[in-house]
């Protein structure tokens, strides 16, 4: 992306953000499941992305699964007007499958009835109103009237921008999306100092992960993923692709490791042979794993897992990552993750170094 079009395609962004006039967090939620999906999905040879508004719902149902639950005791309010509808309908799933995203999945009737309620409020509230700003459309990220069968269209590039720009647009949509929810006069009483908020909106529920330790220690024979030798004690459950780099708590991304390896692979990615183990391990074998991850009720999605990986290293090899191999030990992120991936040669690279013009 040629850097005019990244800065005025951040600048629109950013005028969306400050000037869209969000009285729910709808619009908080449609801009992420975009900025994500466009990760998770591989777009159309033009640069542009179609996405059925389900695709946009499933999002929404995992942004929202946890902030359905109560903050000191309180449900809180993400309208200015009342209670968002979107987190009614997923306070009625919640009990039924004690709390678990990834139960309801497995129920494919309720899970489907959700989906589809969810998506009607998507098209009923959001999506004709996300891209106006005052008074006027400004429609850069896709054009109501190609909207078909349930469909939007990103325009081309858009999704590039989404991809190149993740984790800054994901910090300011949170921070919006943190100030709203402050702004909610019905919340003012219940709420705590904005770290405090943030971590209940959109941290790690632990009591979830937990339930992925006992899988992935089994599947690894007890052994720390990084270093190979054997784990005494609960040990640690990490992102393989750092939760830093992309927010999400899927089974295939997690790998039981040591302490002394977690921390010391903090945020970084993983060198070539790590990833290579990964996939092998967590890919390769991904659905024996997806098994037991659907026996605990525990979310789960190897192609998506693998596409976050694919961009995640896309990302690192632009610009220039290092890679962690061990303790105070890294390598450059180079042409090697592809092969190690099973990643798409040229394809992916070529269109980095020649994308389409954003529009």
């Amino acid at each position: 992306m040629k850097p005019e079009q990244g800065i005025r395609f951040l600048r629109q962004f950013q005028e969306l953000l400050a000037e869209g006039g969000f009285v729910a967090t709808y619009k908080f939620a449609l801009l992420q499941a975009l900025a994500d999906l466009s990760v998770e999905h591989d777009g159309a040879f033009d640069g542009s992305l179609s996405l059925h508004v389900e695709q946009i719902a499933e999002k929404f149902i995992e942004y929202y699964w946890n902030q359905a639950r109560p903050f000191q005791d309180h449900v809180l309010r993400q309208n200015t007007r009342g209670q968002a509808e979107v987190l009614r309908r997923i306070e009625e799933y919640r009990p039924l499958v004690d709390g678990r995203l990834g139960r309801l999945r497995a129920d494919q009737a309720a899970w489907s009835t959700l989906l589809r309620r969810i998506a009607t409020i998507i098209v009923k509230m959001p999506l004709w109103k996300l891209q106006t700003v005052g008074n006027r459309k400004n429609e850069f990220l896709y054009r109501e009237d190609e909207y078909r069968d349930r469909s939007i269209r990103l325009l081309p590039g858009v999704p590039d921008a989404f991809r190149a720009f993740h984790p800054m647009l994901t910090s300011m949509i949170r921070g919006g999306w943190i100030s709203q929810i402050h702004r909610i006069s019905a919340n003012q009483e219940v709420l705590g100092a904005e770290a405090e908020l943030e971590g209940f909106l959109f941290g790690t529920d632990r009591r979830s992960l937990e339930r992925f330790t006992a899988v992935l220690r089994d599947h690894q024979a007890g052994e720390c993923f990084y270093c190979g030798k054997r784990v005494s004690g609960a040990g640690d459950l990490d992102h393989f692709i750092p939760w830093s780099r992309y927010p999400l708590d899927l089974g295939h991304n997690f790998v039981h490791a040591h302490k002394g390896c977690n921390n010391a692979k903090r945020d970084h990615l993983a060198a070539v042979s790590h990833l290579e183990r990964w996939r092998v391990q967590n890919l390769d074998e991904g659905h024996r794993l997806a098994k037991a991850f659907d026996d605990a009720g525990l979310s789960n999605d190897l192609e998506r897992s693998l596409l976050i990986a694919r961009w995640a290293y896309e990302q690192g090899f632009a610009s220039g990552a290092r890679l962690w191999v061990q303790d105070g030990e890294f390598e450059d992120c180079d042409y090697r993750w592809q092969a190690a991936l099973g990643a798409p040669g040229g394809l992916r690279l070529a269109a980095l170094e020649n994308p389409p013009e954003y529009q």
